[in-house]
């Protein structure tokens, strides 16, 4: 199914007109002075019910609710979002509803402002609602916060912790940050990210490492499947996510494998219950043009029903020979509080890509006598009718219940529907002591097609026992990806091509009429997981958590049947030690068992990897919480790891070797706001990979890195100036062939820059200058064809914010 295809024009008129249809409801109200003093609290309430509304305000707050329900039904509440005092919130929950809140201690009472008649029964009072209170914080969006990094996260145990409570290494990028340095695709995204390299081979494919193992669970709203060939095809707009959280290390609990790189959680945008509407046009190098419209707000005067709006066009050259990215991007999404417990969630996105003139295998690193090779940084291969395309649908469906007593049930349930189709063209061999032969062609027709399905469902809560209360989550998940991939050889295949010919992308397209080859997969996976927190002490808390999956894959692959079955647990420890009410150390531990669909040379499945992973580390909250910080130590034991050994020319696949490593590092990371007007992110990493030999592995990973992204809005200029800068840094990488030759790359260090001016409250102009110094380098050596980096390059971008 594809997407119409709207002119912007038409997509715009459709985005203003839907602004005229929204209304934004709004409220003063006055607080009382006796009412008026409190902590600072971050409180997260849509618009709803009032009487759903006061409950998830007491257990936001952590206090008592005693009201009748005759005094509320009928009522609505507005939204309330934002750092305030608990009375404040009270104030605006309860603006124009004839009640008044009595707040004593642990108790909040709600009252008539008149007396109640006597003759109301003290029966008719809704159940006590306790809430136990705690340093647990409510997460609002990072829109609204403006922050480098967060207050609460699920990561690693499906329980909402602060970092500094989540007993593994967690990281954040922000809506600021992604707004900041313009990071507009994932590639971009995750340079900034502690622990993670972006290894770019190609135009339009990316592979991601961490630890020392390559990232292959990518989620959406904590629900996901593995990437297909554990590479990302094309590129995912960030415009549609709120924020982005990584948890490093193991994660089988909330991600089916236990793979023990990182799991990179991308958080969407939700529906705001009060209006609010931005745009903006930027123009940048390379002749590249964007435009992005995102609207938000209620769509019934009761505030119940809110929706959202993405949209996102781009074009543009590149700096790469020939090739042309573009893609267009639309997201919707809908909540609805259809009871006061129950609320509904719909959305779904559509991206397409397109890439003409996009490269397979890159830039050969060796010449044919094992010298490496030099290039101009935008030199391609690729001849102008190549093209990798890409188009992603994905839909979503959420249903949350709250069942009393601080209970909730959610389930959710994904479809993704994920096609590449590319004009494929890979110069094999390497260029000989000529300087103008050893090439030959090799052509293909290629598309592939990955449907996907996934069910998860969880019951959340508390519970008291031996005086003290304790979390539990206990769920179930099932998936289904199911893929398709059938290419087709050109009739110039294997015929010499000339070095000149390959670098002026003259290569004639071939005609695609040879035999076709197909290949097909089945991967259906059946989890059952458990997590729990114990309470042991006010200073120590004890996390455990189990997840049994069982995996079955089938398929053929070019005539070549396979089928597999395996099962495997993966338990998880963890503990936290509040060493002061800022500092707490911890550790963990996990096993790792992680069902893998890759097929080797003779296409069957490799099995699943084994192995286990062990963390320790300090962490620290500051400033009220608006820092966070952390040190680990880490060491990873993996075995029966999925290796990409090339390209597979019997099938037309990547096929995969079988290997062992082991990672030990350090990681450290700092990131929140050091002031109201400065935020900072910064990380490093320092690791070792070794297989069984004893001797380095995977030497494409730089053994060392360190970021800095920080921005500082001037207060001399009426904070109407913003500058910052980012720059990353890694230790020199190298490949090696065996018998042939090494390709190396020094260490090198990357700078961006930016610079944002606010005219008024409602328009913005930022410009962004990236590889400010120019530094000329590869994206990867990860395999023995590559393509370089961006150069020296920048944007100016208008924004519209209402």
């Amino acid at each position: 199914m594809l997407l119409p295809r709207l002119p912007l024009a038409i997509l715009t008129v459709a985005v203003v007109s839907a602004v005229a249809t929204l209304a934004a409801p709004s409220a003063r109200a006055e607080v009382a002075p006796a009412l008026a003093a409190g902590p600072v609290k971050t409180f997260s309430i849509a618009a709803q019910p009032l009487g759903s509304a006061l409950t998830e305000l007491a257990r936001q707050a952590g206090v008592q609710l005693l009201v009748k329900p005759s005094l509320v039904a009928g009522k609505a509440a507005p939204a309330v979002e934002g750092h305030m005092t608990t009375a404040q919130a009270l104030a605006k929950l309860l603006a124009g509803s004839d009640l008044v809140p009595e707040l004593q201690a642990d108790t909040l009472t709600v009252k008539p402002a008149a007396p109640a008649p006597a003759a109301e029964r003290t029966d008719d009072m809704l159940p006590v609602v306790t809430v136990a209170a705690s340093n647990e914080r409510m997460q609002l969006p990072t829109e609204k916060t403006r922050s480098y990094t967060i207050d609460s996260t699920t990561a690693g145990s499906k329980i909402a912790l602060s970092p500094k409570e989540t007993p593994q290494s967690v990281s954040v990028l922000s809506r600021a940050e992604m707004d900041d340095f313009h990071l507009n695709g994932v590639n971009d995204a995750l340079q900034h990210v502690t622990g993670v390299t972006v290894d770019q081979y190609e135009t339009d494919r990316t592979d991601f490492n961490s630890r020392g193992f390559q990232i292959t669970n990518f989620q959406f709203d904590g629900v996901g499947l593995p990437l297909i060939y554990q590479s990302q095809y094309g590129d995912i707009e960030m415009a549609l996510y709120d924020r982005v959280e990584v948890l490093r290390g193991a994660d089988g609990l909330n991600a089916q494998t236990g793979n023990p790189s990182a799991t990179v959680n991308l958080i969407r945008k939700r529906p705001t219950y009060q209006f609010q509407a931005s745009g903006n046009v930027s123009y940048g190098s390379w002749n590249t043009k964007r435009v992005e419209a995102d609207i938000s707000g209620p769509l019934n005067a009761a505030g119940t029903v809110a929706g959202r709006l993405v949209a996102v066009h781009q074009d543009g050259h590149s700096y790469i020979d020939r090739y042309k990215p573009s893609k267009d991007v639309l997201y919707g999404v809908i909540e609805a509080s259809v009871t006061p417990d129950t609320l509904v969630t719909l959305g779904y996105s559509y991206q397409r890509n397109r890439s003409p003139g996009a490269q397979w295998g890159g830039l050969p690193l060796l010449d044919a006598d094992g010298r490496q090779m030099s290039y101009g940084v935008g030199t391609s291969l690729a001849p102008s009718w190549a093209y990798f395309n890409t188009e992603e649908q994905r839909a979503f469906a959420e249903l949350s219940q709250q069942l009393g007593a601080g209970w909730k049930w959610k389930t959710s349930a994904v479809y993704n529907d994920i096609t590449s189709t590319a004009n494929i063209f890979y110069p094999l061999g390497s260029l000989n002591a000529d300087g103008t032969s050893g090439f030959s062609s090799y052509t293909s027709w290629w598309k592939e097609s990955n449907r996907q399905l996934v069910l998860d469902t969880n019951v959340s809560g508390k519970f008291d026992l031996f005086g003290r209360s304790h979390d539990l989550v206990v769920g179930a998940n099932f998936s289904r990806s199911e893929l398709s991939n059938p290419s087709r050889e050109g009739d110039t295949d294997y015929s010499d091509v000339s070095y000149a010919q390959l670098l002026a992308g003259t290569f004639p397209k071939p005609v695609f009429n040879g035999d076709i080859l197909y290949t097909h997969y089945l991967d259906v996976r059946r989890s059952l997981y458990a997590s729990s927190r114990w309470n042991l002490s006010d200073r120590v808390k004890l996390l455990l958590g189990i997840n049994y999956t069982q995996a079955g894959s089938s398929g053929d692959a070019s005539g070549t049947s396979y089928a597999q079955q395996s099962s495997g647990s993966a338990p998880y420890v963890g503990l936290t030690v509040d060493l002061t009410p800022q500092v707490t150390a911890y550790t963990s531990f996990t096993k790792i068992f992680n069902p893998q669909y890759q097929l080797d040379i003779n296409s069957s499945l490799l099995g699943p990897a084994r192995g286990q992973s062990l963390e320790a580390g300090i962490k620290g909250a500051f400033l009220d919480n608006r820092l966070n910080a952390s040190l680990a130590v880490y060491r990873i034991r993996q075995t029966n790891i999925a290796t990409d050994a090339g390209l597979n020319l019997a099938t037309q696949q990547e096929y995969y070797t079988a290997g062992n490593a082991t990672s030990k590092g350090i990681e450290a990371e700092v990131s929140g706001r050091l002031t109201p007007d400065w935020n900072v992110s910064a990380g490093a990493t320092l690791l070792r990979i070794v297989g069984d030999d004893g001797l380095s592995a995977r030497t494409f990973i730089p053994r060392k890195a360190a970021h800095l992204s920080t921005t500082y809005r001037v207060p001399a200029l009426e904070r109407k100036l913003t500058v910052g800068s980012s720059v990353r840094w890694q230790s020199a990488t190298r490949f090696e062939l065996a018998g042939e030759g090494t390709a190396r790359q020094n260490a090198y260090a990357s700078v961006d820059f930016m610079m944002r001016y606010d005219v008024d409250r409602h328009f913005s102009i930022t410009g962004n200058l990236n590889n400010a110094f120019n530094n000329k380098h590869f994206a990867t050596l990860e395999y023995d064809r590559a393509l370089y980096a961006a150069p020296l390059n920048g944007s100016v971008t208008l924004t519209w914010r209402y």
